[in-house]
């Protein structure tokens, strides 16, 4: 059996970004006319961008609450 690319860059997503990334896949998938590949192409960027910036707040968050306490 062979892998397509896409499937093997989502084996290497962190477990909670790869359930965003299936639920977004999912979402497209739904919403209108578009390929497998291209909806799971889509949902790896789309869930790596929300994983940056989830990390990005919470380290934010932590650096203002030291800064309080300083």
């Amino acid at each position: 059996m062979e892998t397509k690319p896409e499937s093997q860059e989502l084996m290497y997503l962190s477990p909670t970004t790869r359930e965003k990334a299936i639920a977004i896949a999912q979402e497209l998938l739904r919403a209108g006319n578009i390929s497998p590949t291209d909806a799971i192409s889509e949902a790896i960027l789309k869930a790596k961008n929300w994983a940056i910036k989830n990390v990005n707040y919470k380290v934010w968050k932590k650096l203002k609450s030291s800064d309080q306490i300083i």
